[in-house]
């Protein structure tokens, strides 16, 4: 695996601004005030292609995201701002937080500003569609890696992002890492709205890109398509462009976070802010269900797994195997939803067969439907059954 060369060797450049401009909008003692309150509750990161900071609207937008959010993290893609305005913009933006911008790669493509009172960030790794960073919440006393992505338009090109991202793998060990931005690709046709030609060279070597790093979809609310061409007539195109992924270490701490795709607002956009409560969460013990055992293709999965080399003591490469196997079961786990409930709809169904076939006793339609409602009902109850056990 590729050493990562630190920050300092790819010539970028930091910004600090203390003083604030007379444009700005919001009075400073609401700013304070954002600026003062603890993270820890987790709702205090954000990614957002802005599409320009130049104009003041927009400018106003992330200043009101922040304030909504009590944000303390923010990424934003596609800022379009030449390198001569980037101290007044930043500082007409957030005039007390610390910056970074890239001025190594082509047009300032990702800007990340933060809020050093509470936490620390320290840049690991930039290319020209991504920064990796280390996030330090001094609250929680804790590390996590952020890799935000603004992919590039050309399909040849996001090539080069998807094996970095691969190459990243490596460096991040037993730490939470999140990876989100603008990867401007879909997984599936399913978040394509509208014609939008054949995408499915460009889908493959996303999801290629996923199952290589083992990342996992962080749950999610809000706008399903993030992105809108804007355009009024027949050629209105929505796209799903914008997304967070985590690490299994990530889903084990925090099972409970998850973030919200609002409305664009002043950008074509959505912003996209992690939510949940991460305080006071512990890493979970290895679970095993049952009935897991009873899912299609299970012993291929475990086996698949189990037959890999791992360099290391015994119990090491024991604990490493059951580490893989736990995004497989709790993708299988997910499957199965909620067994209980599953249970109760079935027995619902059933019931609800049962009464129609008293009113035509020998129709055979209604029949074979109270015998598939009564199976299916057996195979629910069987699988909370074992799961109980």
């Amino acid at each position: 695996m590729p050493v990562i060369p630190a920050a300092p060797e790819l010539k970028m450049k930091e910004h600090v601004q203390d003083a604030p401009v007379p444009e700005y909008i919001h009075p400073e003692i609401e700013v304070d005030r954002v600026s003062k309150e603890k993270p820890g509750n987790g709702r205090d990161k954000a990614i957002w292609n802005v599409r320009g900071l130049n104009r003041r609207d927009h400018r106003v937008a992330v200043r009101d995201l922040v304030c909504e959010f009590r944000l303390h993290f923010i990424a934003l893609l596609e800022t379009r701002v030449v390198q001569s305005n980037v101290t007044r913009i930043q500082s007409g933006v957030l005039s007390r937080w610390r910056w970074f911008v890239d001025y190594a790669g082509p047009g300032n493509r990702i800007w990340i500003a933060w809020n050093d009172e509470l936490i620390d960030v320290d840049i690991l790794n930039v290319g020209t569609q991504f920064v990796h960073c280390r996030v330090l919440v001094h609250e929680l006393h804790e590390s996590i890696f952020i890799t935000v992505v603004y992919g590039a338009h050309e399909v040849n090109t996001r090539r080069e992002l998807w094996q970095e991202i691969i190459e990243l793998v490596g460096t991040i060990g037993n730490v939470p890492w999140l990876v989100g931005g603008d990867f401007n690709t879909v997984l599936d046709m399913s978040e394509v709205s509208g014609a939008s030609g054949d995408i499915r060279v460009a889908m493959n070597e996303f999801n290629d890109c996923i199952l290589q790093t083992g990342l996992l979809s962080l749950p999610m609310q809000g706008e399903r398509f993030t992105w809108h061409n804007c355009s009024l007539d027949g050629r209105s195109l929505w796209k799903r462009l914008d997304r967070l992924l985590v690490n299994d270490v990530w889903m084990d701490r925090w099972p409970n976070l998850y973030y919200t795709c609002l409305t664009p607002r002043r950008s074509d956009h959505s912003p996209m802010v992690l939510k949940g409560d991460c305080r006071n969460m512990q890493a979970s013990l290895f679970r095993f269900d049952n009935y897991l055992a009873l899912s299609p293709g299970f012993l291929a999965s475990v086996q698949s797994i189990w037959q890999h080399p791992i360099v290391g003591t015994p119990m090491y490469s024991v604990t490493q195997k059951l580490k893989a196997l736990k995004p497989v079961f709790r993708q299988q786990r997910h499957s199965k939803g909620d067994l209980a409930m599953n249970v109760k709809l079935a027995a619902g169904f059933l019931e609800i067969a049962q009464n129609i076939l008293q009113f035509d006793r020998h129709n055979s339609l209604l029949l074979l439907l109270e015998h598939c409602c009564r199976l299916v009902y057996l195979k629910a109850s069987k699988l909370e059954q074992i799961m109980l056990r």
